[in-house]
């Protein structure tokens, strides 16, 4: 009962650290708590209100087992001691000094006049153990587990669309054409521009846990921890098919640079070039956290500034995604160019119905979700590359 009741009050105070901190980084961030969020807190609201009548109730009957235990022990010495003690009504032996004294012979055989007879109390110091860390209860220091990024930097500048079907078709156009000046009565010139139908599937990602449904019930707030995992995880999926279907698209524009000329950020200057003269209007340059690194280090020392946060290369938003591939980085409309096809729905199950899982006692937890990434409007995209 003393373990069940330790583990109670571990999570008790899991279960408030968790929302403690929760509550002072939306604070901290001036937002307001998010969906997921505001679920993981009323979850661990409602088990702290599970937990709170269990703990009062167990450390009752704790108290009272206890005192019983010492009543027991107390009574055990006193007729290992050999005292001459008597038994009252109800078979309980007297073991205080005074209870012995009232039931002695001597006390009896007291007139109330003058001295009663002389009674010795034998054992009237009692011997305790000292106070030491063993017998002490002291909670265990409990991390409070980290909360997981669930955003995909690459995804946030792309277009989104929900869609309501597995299937989805869109025209991509190639060309830019330019309008003439036509005399009257002579013939007006073809526009030269191609549009080709394209047709997709959607995909399904998906990725499980196993977890026993003893763990699930005494911590109850590790479901939310795995749920906010496996989502990170399907964003991260999404993003690295989002970077290769760019890298894989031939339509794209291409800008390159050497090192004379400036390397990548003198090429990412000419791919902006390139998507402007194409009609768009470039939004941010994605590219690898590490050549993001490099052309920080690379401005700094050039204009001699001090580091900064929230830099911009040409006035473009930088979006360091580990999906893009070290030395190349993408310039564009990404709004326009670029396609997250999305069935709406992200779905977390929880099931046993597998196998031998029911009678094994462990639970299933899936996450899935059906997407498709497509490069749309490659004109909008330009790939930037540093030449020797």
């Amino acid at each position: 009962m003393h373990a069940y009741l330790k583990r109670l009050v571990d999570e008790r105070i899991t279960l408030t650290e968790l929302s403690t901190r929760m509550g002072d980084t939306a604070a901290a961030e001036e937002r307001e708590l998010t969906d997921t969020e505001k679920r993981s807190v009323a979850e661990w609201e409602s088990r702290c209100h599970e937990i709170d009548p269990q703990i009062r109730d167990y450390n009752a009957q704790l108290e009272s087992a206890r005192a019983f235990a010492d009543l027991t022990s107390k009574l055990e010495t006193t007729r290992e001691s050999g005292l001459d003690v008597r038994k009252p009504a109800g078979g309980l032996e007297l073991a205080t000094p005074g209870q012995r004294f009232i039931e002695s012979d001597q006390f009896r055989s007291y007139t109330g006049h003058g001295q009663s007879g002389r009674y010795e109390v034998e054992s009237f110091l009692e011997t305790r153990a000292a106070i030491t860390t063993a017998n002490l209860y002291i909670p265990h220091f409990v991390l409070p587990p980290i909360e997981y990024q669930t955003t995909a930097p690459l995804l946030e500048v792309c277009g989104r669309v929900t869609v309501s079907a597995g299937v989805v078709d869109w025209v991509e156009i190639s060309g830019d054409p330019v309008a003439a000046v036509v005399p009257e009565g002579t013939a007006k010139p073809e526009a030269a521009f191609t549009m080709t139908p394209k047709t997709a599937a959607l995909e399904t990602l998906a990725h499980w846990v196993q977890i026993t449904r003893q763990a699930l019930e005494d911590a109850s707030y590790i479901k939310s921890l795995i749920e906010s995992k496996l989502r990170r995880g399907l964003l991260n999926k999404a993003e690295a098919d989002m970077a290769a279907a760019i890298d894989a698209s031939a339509a794209v524009q291409t800008a390159s640079a050497t090192a004379a000329q400036g390397g990548l950020l003198a090429a990412i200057r000419i791919g902006i070039g390139k998507v402007q003269a194409a009609g768009f209007n470039p939004n941010a340059v994605a590219l690898n956290p590490a050549d993001y690194a490099v052309l920080d280090l690379s401005v700094m020392n050039i204009s001699n500034s001090t580091p900064t946060s929230q830099n911009t290369f040409w006035g473009m938003r930088p979006v360091a995604a580990a999906a893009i591939p070290v030395g190349k980085a993408y310039v564009g409309d990404f709004a326009s160019g670029a396609t997250l096809f999305d069935r709406g729905v992200t779905n977390v199950f929880l099931s046993d119905s597998h196998a031998s899982l029911f009678i094994s006692n462990i639970l299933v937890i899936l996450a899935e979700a059906r997407l498709k990434s497509a490069v749309t409007e490659p004109l909008a995209i330009c790939e930037c590359t540093a030449v020797p």
